[in-house]
């Protein structure tokens, strides 16, 4: 049973905000603590004392709060990167199974994207599984490149005799859309 990322990502959100709400409140329970053991020694000293005592004592439970929503902020991103991390996962996973996209379709666009990069193509490398697919773009644009395998999931890349590779491999425009798109993805899923 597959569980939407919307769905993953409220019950991480509302997770790391309960997580969130317990540590302030353990950090405002201390800090009342050490407040209440400084109001006690303020009775038995004089008021010079006292001030002093007191000053320290809110100063301790400022930097406890503080530190508590530090904690709560890195929980918070940490969910927040847990659930990107699994929504890229997903991705991965379709691209990898070839998932909910037409393969002939994508490798003849990134066939000819890559040719409008390549004056003199030689050479099409593909994953063992792309071969016969390949094949048949190259038949259908009436192509005659040599076809080799490639330590790829999927894409292709397409070299010249002179040592040129344009790389459109599914690993590589993967990794660069992940670079180019997180900014993104974050401001849509999280505003």
């Amino acid at each position: 049973m597959s569980v939407s990322i919307e769905e993953l990502r409220e019950k991480l959100l509302e997770q790391a905000k309960k997580k969130a709400e317990e540590i302030i409140r353990e950090a405002e329970k201390k800090a009342g603590e050490i407040t209440a053991a400084a109001e006690a020694e303020w009775l038995e000293k004089s008021k010079k004392e006292r001030e002093r005592i007191i000053s320290e004592a809110e100063t301790k439970a400022r930097i406890i709060i503080s530190e508590a929503r530090r904690k709560a902020r890195i929980k918070i991103t940490e969910a927040k990167n847990t659930v990107v991390n699994e929504v890229y996962g997903e991705a991965w996973n379709r691209i990898s199974n070839r998932q909910g996209f037409d393969v002939y379709l994508s490798l003849k666009n990134l066939l000819e994207e890559a040719l409008s990069y390549i004056d003199n193509p030689d050479t099409v490398l593909v994953s063992e599984k792309d071969r016969d697919i390949i094949g048949r773009v190259l038949k259908d644009k009436g192509l005659d490149l040599k076809i080799q395998t490639a330590g790829v999931t999927g894409g292709l890349l397409v070299s010249d005799n002179y040592g040129n590779i344009v790389d459109n491999s599914y690993d590589t425009r993967f990794r660069r859309s992940r670079e180019v798109l997180l900014p993104i993805i974050s401001r849509i899923l999280w505003g």
